[in-house]
């Protein structure tokens, strides 16, 4: 790919590279904080959101820890680091959802995902 003449590695890492998707005890890690005073005092809904995404399951009885925002961050990392369109990511999430049970809390396009 090239931007502006620079070349750009998308595969910067080798294939061997393993790639981490799982949030686990970092999203706790993360929303505390942003769980700081201020930032609660600024954005209360927003953080009221986060916390709540952060427990809501993916499914109804997903026995793993997979939460509604570990998921949405999970495929938004891999969507970035990979550059894929808007367009692109939002046929992913639709086939996902479309996987999942159907009382899934994935979202079904980019733009919601977004709003997460």
């Amino acid at each position: 790919m090239c931007l502006h003449g620079e070349l750009i590695d998308m595969q910067s890492g080798s294939q061997s590279e393993s790639f981490d998707v799982e949030m686990g005890d970092r999203l706790k890690d993360m929303i505390r904080d942003l769980g700081q005073e201020s930032f609660q005092q600024a954005h209360a809904p927003m953080y009221d959101i986060l916390q709540s995404d952060s427990k809501k399951p993916l499914y109804p009885g997903c026995k793993n820890s997979l939460t509604l925002l570990s998921a949405v961050l999970s495929m938004v990392n891999v969507n970035v680091r990979y550059g894929w369109s808007d367009k692109s990511f939002s046929s992913l999430l639709q086939v996902v959802h479309d996987m999942l049970l159907e009382e899934n809390t994935l979202p079904k396009s980019y733009y919601y995902a977004k709003k997460i």
